[in-house]
This record gives C-alpha cells, sequence and structure tokens, in this order.
C-alpha cells in the first residue's frame, strides 16, 4: 500500500499527463459501474479463441487452422513469456487472438491504444514481421504502474521496432489526429483505459477510420461501451473468453 502511495506522488511530478490519469482513474471507479448492464450478456456469448476469430473474420475454420497450429514460442509454450504475468499486462488470450488476426488478415496499418510492458505490441508486429508488411502505430498514457517496467515496451525485441510508431499521451488527445493523418486502417485494438467513457469515446473515435471488412478488437470489456457502439453501428459483437474475468470483444465492419 504505502509503495502504491509513492508511486502516485512520483507520478504526479508530471502534471498534464496526471491530471489525465486522475480523472480517467475516477471515471472507471465511479461512472463505469453504472454502465454494466451487458456483462451477463458477454458472458453467455463467450468462445474459444478459434471458434471466436472464424466467426468474427467470416473465414473459414480450414484457413485458420494452419496459423493456430503454428504459434509464435512466446505464444504456443506453456511456460509464456514472463512479460504475461504482470497484472497489468496482455493475456496470452489477447496476445493469441491478436496474433492470428494479424496473420490472417495481414493488415497494412494497426492502430492500438495501452501499450504497458507490450506484449500485444511484441505479437502484432511479430506477425507483421512473418506478413512481410504493415506498421503498427501505438499510444499509452503512463501510470503508477507502468514506473516499476523497465520502459514502455520493452518487451518488444529490437529487430521489430522498425515497424513501430509510438506515441505517449491521453488517447482522447492524440488518438483522432493521429487517425486522421493516417486516413485508413485496418484495425484498431483498444487496451488502455477500460472505463465505459474511455472505451466508448475510443471506439467511435476509430470506427470512421476502419476499413471495410476491418477490426475492432477490445480487451476487457467489462461495461455496456462495446455493446451500445456495436448497437449504434448495427455490426454484430464477437465475444472470446481469456483467463480473467473480462473477455476480448471483436468487431468486423460490414
Amino acid at each position: 500500500m504505502f509503495s502504491a502511495l509513492i508511486r502516485i506522488l512520483r507520478f504526479f511530478r508530471s502534471p498534464p499527463l496526471a491530471k489525465v490519469w486522475a480523472t480517467e482513474f475516477i471515471d472507471d471507479r465511479i461512472s463505469t459501474p453504472l454502465h454494466r448492464k451487458y456483462v451477463n450478456y458477454y458472458t453467455s456469448k463467450k468462445l474459444p479463441i478459434r471458434e471466436g476469430i472464424v466467426k468474427a473474420t467470416g473465414l473459414k475454420d480450414t484457413d485458420v487452422e494452419p496459423y493456430f497450429k503454428n504459434l509464435p514460442t512466446f505464444l504456443s509454450d506453456k511456460n509464456k513469456d514472463p512479460g504475461m504475468s504482470i497484472k497489468w499486462s496482455s493475456t496470452s488470450e489477447l496476445a493469441t487472438t491478436t496474433y492470428m488476426l494479424v496473420r490472417l488478415l495481414k493488415p497494412k496499418i494497426v492502430v492500438e491504444t495501452g501499450i504497458g510492458a507490450g506484449v500485444s505490441s511484441w505479437t502484432i508486429l511479430h506477425a507483421m514481421q512473418q506478413n512481410g508488411k504493415g506498421k503498427l502505430v501505438s499510444i499509452d498514457l503512463p501510470t503508477p504502474n507502468t514506473q516499476l517496467l523497465p520502459g514502455v515496451g520493452y518487451l518488444v525485441p529490437r529487430e521489430l521496432r522498425h515497424r513501430w510508431d509510438i506515441h505517449i499521451g491521453p488517447s482522447r488527445e492524440l488518438l483522432f489526429p493521429l487517425l486522421s493523418k493516417l486516413g485508413e486502417i485496418d484495425i484498431f485494438q483498444h487496451d488502455s483505459r477500460h472505463s465505459y467513457r474511455n472505451q466508448l469515446q475510443e471506439y467511435l473515435t476509430a470506427w470512421p477510420f476502419i476499413r471495410d471488412k476491418g477490426i475492432l478488437i477490445s480487451d476487457d470489456v467489462n461495461n455496456d461501451a462495446l455493446h451500445d457502439a456495436s448497437k449504434k453501428w448495427n455490426q454484430n459483437l464477437t465475444i472470446i473468453e481469456q483467463n480473467k474475468e473480462s473477455p476480448i470483444g471483436i468487431v468486423r465492419k460490414v
């Protein structure tokens, strides 16, 4: 408890970022619990990774199977990379889902919010390297917890970083200008603050820039934001189970 307090006090040495983090933290704790009518709906729709990817992409299982059987070592090994054991890092299920979608869809541009240790970034970049194409643009808002890491995205190997652009700051300020500059993207992945307001804002901001048949991925679908957004867009929602309470959500733009 004391060490956590020290981290927070140190974090507030950067007032602009600290103010945004504090606002999002309060919103997460006070406003988000009022928007959880559809949590049980998500639970009832959970699918295993492979089945969920088939449903979300519209591909045949025979198209998905070869990639699923040939996952990179850091995803298929039972002793997975230690980065995945960090509390605020991506689960192996999210990393596997993201890897599979990048390998299958072969995107030119992927945008993600939330980097942390860099597990998802690593898997996206690894898949792009295997595809021989692609660029990842990432936004990360530092938190008191990330002070415990050697650095933002430290798990990403140096040889993969030539495909990676990192932007530090709040998504509510950076996301729209970056998307406007990029013009069109193939995949958007949310993994920043999982509050109702922040998730909904990111979904609605990213959606117009996602190409036809592109994909929106969200970690920690723990409130009504993705349900509300998918209904607004009149799009089907796919839910994938992972080894924690909140599942992964995917919406394909059709």
